[in-house]
């Protein structure tokens, strides 16, 4: 017998261990490339487009004339808005409050809950606690309003 090929045979098995070590942190390695949050993600659908009025209703009921002719742009922090009256004011900034994405607290405090958000939609709700009445027509009413929007 060989005293060399019990050694040989040794070597052979600590170099196919340290190969599969060395394969198996390797293969921990490498770009590692972390998913984007809830967060991130709606913002970049935000930020995407401009966002035209499709339909508002407030509390169910149709008021998509009230404001008529809206849209409203987001950046990363802040919005613009054309035609949205009192409760778009024409430019501000917002930041969601919530982890998930789905909540936006516009710098006037009002608080937008985003119920849906695609590529080419989107549907907000709101609550205002009371109307106003401009020079000769209404600018607002109080209720639970949802504005459906869709890319422009």
């Amino acid at each position: 017998m060989n005293p060399f090929s019990k050694f040989n045979s040794y070597v052979v098995c600590l170099l196919a261990q340290a190969t599969l070590i060395c394969l198996m942190v390797l293969s921990g390695c490498g770009g590692s490339t972390s998913e984007p949050t809830a967060k991130e993600v709606n913002t970049q659908k935000l930020i995407a487009n401009t966002w035209k009025l499709n339909t508002v209703t407030v509390d169910a009921v149709d008021k998509t004339v009230i404001y008529a002719g809206l849209s409203v742009k987001f950046t990363a922090t802040s919005y613009t808005s054309t035609s949205g009256g009192v409760v778009w004011p024409a430019s501000g900034t917002w930041s969601f409050t919530d982890e998930a994405g789905k909540i936006i607290k516009r710098n006037d405090n009002q608080e937008i809950t985003i119920t849906e958000i695609s590529d080419t939609a989107l549907k907000l709700t709101l609550t205002r606690t009371q109307g106003t009445i401009g020079p000769g027509r209404i600018e607002s009413v109080a209720g639970v309003h949802v504005f459906s929007l869709v890319k422009q």
